[in-house]
């Protein structure tokens, strides 16, 4: 008995991820090699327009965004990465403003998340490091 299996070999499978390293699409392209069409987050779209300096931070860390995506930024919140404790949070969909500085000065030396909450529900993150 055989068994014969058509294989399509125009189509490759591709994998994205984002700046965290998470996958974001896994997926064919089709013959022509355009990727086939996926739904993008709003956390997709803004993550080159958060700037968070400098990296690495010992005393003051700047978050900086871009006036665009002013409107989509609800609160941003620090958290450790070993104990995922909330450092700090910040609304900042009710104040008019485009930065927000935290004071890390007596955090201890690690890894941080800065989680920016969106208006759509999505979650971006960036990842930032403490040294003393």
């Amino acid at each position: 008995m055989f068994i014969l299996i058509g294989i399509n070999s125009s189509a490759q499978v591709i994998f994205n991820y984002d700046d965290a390293g998470n996958q974001i699409y896994r997926g064919t392209t089709t013959g022509t090699n355009r990727m086939a069409s996926t739904s993008v987050t709003l956390a997709d779209q803004i993550g080159n327009k958060i700037q968070a300096v400098p990296v690495p931070v010992k005393t003051v860390l700047n978050v900086i965004w871009e006036q665009d995506i002013k409107d989509y930024i609800l609160k941003i919140e620090v958290l450790a990465y070993n104990s995922f404790q909330i450092m700090e949070s910040v609304d900042v969909k009710s104040k008019i403003m485009t930065s927000y500085i935290f004071d890390m000065t007596n955090y201890a030396y690690g890894v941080y998340y800065l989680k920016f909450y969106l208006s759509d529900g999505s979650i971006y993150t960036k990842t930032i490091t403490k040294t003393n």
